[in-house]
């Protein structure tokens, strides 16, 4: 039996309601040309046991031309001095390639190791760029090059808050709401509604409609 086509979301809302959305259209467009171009200048650079992952407005496919490039090499293997090699050598194909660089923040444009976001799910150890990075992956991330090793921390995160969830492994309900996950995405929330106000300050106000535009459309949504 043929699979049914995959209908858009936003062509589906936009033929609902009657409405076209032109800049909206415009950016998921773009964020599709900039995905296809990355896979032809990061070629070979992602293995079965890493998987160059992106996030931002680029996962979200609301690409603009003042968009950077929130990127991760996500390392799912034994430990390997290469990996940080693979690691720069992405970020200088970025440079040629003219692409602006993550913040800095050093959450993005390095690398991050599976262990951490699957074992250290709360607690002392888990911290705010622990917290982002999981909860990123889950909500709006997508890979350049081979998924391999993406797809695999994906199921681990998710097995994780679904097994060490008592609610739903004890209780009556057949149909309940992951709380463990919930209360998780809740948190990262607060993170970055708290962090917005030290970036502010930070920066001496310096980007402030951007960064309030964002947490009030794009990531409230995505936390929805």
């Amino acid at each position: 039996m043929n699979e049914p086509d995959h209908v858009d979301p936003l062509a589906a809302l936009q033929s609902k309601l009657s409405q076209k959305w032109t800049s909206i259209e415009h950016s998921a467009g773009a964020a599709t040309r900039i995905t296809r171009k990355l896979e032809k200048l990061l070629t070979g650079s992602s293995t079965s046991d890493t998987s160059i992952v992106v996030f931002g407005s680029l996962a979200r496919k609301e690409w603009t031309s003042k968009s950077d490039i929130d990127w991760t090499l996500l390392v799912d293997g034994q430990a390997d001095p290469q990996h940080l090699e693979i690691a720069q050598k992405i970020s200088g194909q970025l440079t040629e390639g003219k692409f602006q660089a993550p913040g800095a923040s050093g959450i993005f444009g390095n690398m991050t190791f599976s262990h951490d976001l699957v074992q250290k799910i709360g607690g002392r150890e888990d911290t705010n760029e622990n917290t982002t990075r999981r909860v990123l992956l889950l909500q709006e991330s997508t890979t350049i090059g081979k998924p391999d090793a993406q797809e695999r921390v994906l199921r681990l995160i998710i097995s994780r808050y679904l097994k060490d969830d008592r609610g739903l492994r004890f209780g009556t309900v057949r149909y309940k709401v992951p709380r463990f996950l919930l209360n998780d995405i809740v948190r990262y929330w607060r993170t970055i509604t708290v962090d917005f106000v030290d970036k502010q300050r930070g920066q001496a106000g310096h980007g402030w409609g951007l960064r309030n535009a964002k947490l009030r459309m794009s990531r409230c949504l995505g936390s929805a």
